[in-house]
């Protein structure tokens, strides 16, 4: 049989995705549900900026166009 001799750190003392430690509390716990928290509200952000970015290009492709003129007036803009 044929064994490495790597050694592997054991799963709480392994490094993150940026090759840093993982961040514990004072109680000694992880605290990747807070990460997990926040990158989900960025991800939601992300998704709806690409589907309004995917409904103007669908409005494009449709014709449903409208002169920047006409779009200020809308919006109430100078």
């Amino acid at each position: 049989m044929n064994k490495s001799n790597k050694t592997v750190a054991p799963k709480g003392q392994r490094p993150g995705p940026g090759g840093s430690p993982p961040e514990r509390t004072r109680c000694g716990r992880s605290v990747a549900e807070e990460h997990l928290v926040t990158d989900a509200a960025t991800d939601a952000e992300q998704q709806a900026f690409m589907r309004a970015v995917a409904a103007g290009l669908a409005d494009l492709e449709a014709r449903r166009e409208l002169p920047l003129a006409a779009a200020k007036a809308r919006f109430g803009l100078k």
